[in-house]
């Protein structure tokens, strides 16, 4: 597993020396990439307009990140069109393309397919995990990072160019997030790993975080979850607006559809994914069961999927399977306020990952 740190006192020099650090990385995927956009119908020039459209969001909501975006591209000696468009991957993948006679056909597979399940639990401390769920053909495209120079310095989880994902800050604020699927959900505006950043970079508290992503003007729903040293907290964003989960006694069990009634009637199915209700079936069945956690790495084997069981949480892909269709479990990521640990593979590799543990200040 590959560990970047990421030094600087000013997002513009944060972002160049992210930039130097994953250039080659980015060159070597970046076609994988414009597959996936081609595969909803995006052409290239479609998609690097609305990558800049997404900057120019960003630009708004929060300055600081367009700065550091900036500094990638020119770390990494590529066009800023192209860095503005993988921070914005998930925003392009979430709807077809607009240009006529480009959408794909039903039986093309969409590129964001199944995607990540997660478990959180508020007694007897706050603690969570989720999967992380992405093409098998990206899987050397991530790595673990450390962030310094930020308001808050933070860890966790990312893809080599992307400000972040999922992680947990010196605050003792981790986010951990799933994709949800709406109809009005549109590229063009603030992408979701901007949100992520900005929670982990900023929040001091659960309730500076809820106040960040109740505001949050994002492009593509998603479910983030939330320890904080004020408590945890489960909500769901999307263009038409943004809810905050009740927990299910002590627990916040999630898959890939809207739970919440108000965003519901707006939901959609992800092509290729027709299992989100089964899994989150799953976990209800297992969190009934009571459980006694005593610590964060307990919480991971809930994830575990096997043959037998009724959700599909762990992604395994065959050799046949084409790009687009090769899901894969990538890292399983457990926190609680005072640490985190990354461990590559599912739930299923537990016994034998390569892990990375961050614990107290980063």
């Amino acid at each position: 597993m590959i560990r970047i740190d990421i030094h600087g006192s000013t997002p513009r020099e944060r972002g160049i020396d992210r930039g130097r650090q994953v250039a080659r990385v980015v060159r070597d995927h970046w076609d994988t990439h414009r597959t996936l956009f081609a595969a909803v119908g995006r052409s290239e020039a479609d998609t690097l307009a609305l990558g800049l459209a997404s900057l120019d969001a960003t630009a708004e909501w929060w300055p600081e990140a367009r700065e550091e975006i900036a500094g990638i591209a020119e770390g990494a000696e590529l066009d800023l069109s192209i860095v503005a468009a993988l921070n914005a991957r998930t925003e392009l993948l979430v709807a077809p393309g607009s240009a006529p006679g480009s959408a794909p056909s039903p039986a093309t597979p969409h590129p964001l397919g199944h995607e990540c399940t997660s478990v959180a639990i508020a007694e007897p401390f706050a603690a969570q995990v989720q999967t992380w769920d992405w093409h098998r053909e990206l899987n050397r495209a991530w790595h673990a990072q450390r962030v310094t120079g930020t308001p808050v310095p933070y860890a966790g989880l990312t893809e080599h160019g992307i400000l972040a994902k999922i992680g947990r800050n010196d605050a003792g604020v981790g986010i951990i997030i799933s994709i949800l699927s709406h109809s009005d959900d549109a590229a063009g505006r603030v992408p979701i790993h901007v949100v992520s950043h900005r929670v982990l970079a900023e929040a001091r508290s659960l309730a500076e975080a809820r106040e960040l992503l109740l505001t949050a003007p994002v492009g593509a729903s998603t479910v983030f979850t939330v320890v904080g040293p004020d408590g945890i907290g489960s909500f769901e964003l999307s263009p038409v607006g943004a809810a905050e989960l009740e927990p299910l006694g002590r627990w916040f069990i999630h898959s890939n559809h809207f739970i919440s009634p108000e965003l519901a009637s707006g939901s959609r199915t992800f092509r290729n994914d027709p299992d989100s209700q089964e899994r989150l079936q799953m976990l209800r069945e297992r969190i009934a069961a009571e459980p006694e956690i005593t610590s964060a790495a307990q919480l991971a084997p809930m994830l575990h999927s096997g043959p037998d069981d009724i959700g599909n949480i762990c992604c395994v892909p065959t050799p046949e399977q084409p790009l687009g269709r090769a899901w894969e479990t990538q890292a399983t990521v457990w926190m609680t306020t005072d640490e985190m640990t990354i461990s590559a593979g599912s739930p299923l590799d537990l016994a034998t990952a390569e892990q990375i543990r961050f614990a107290g200040r980063v």
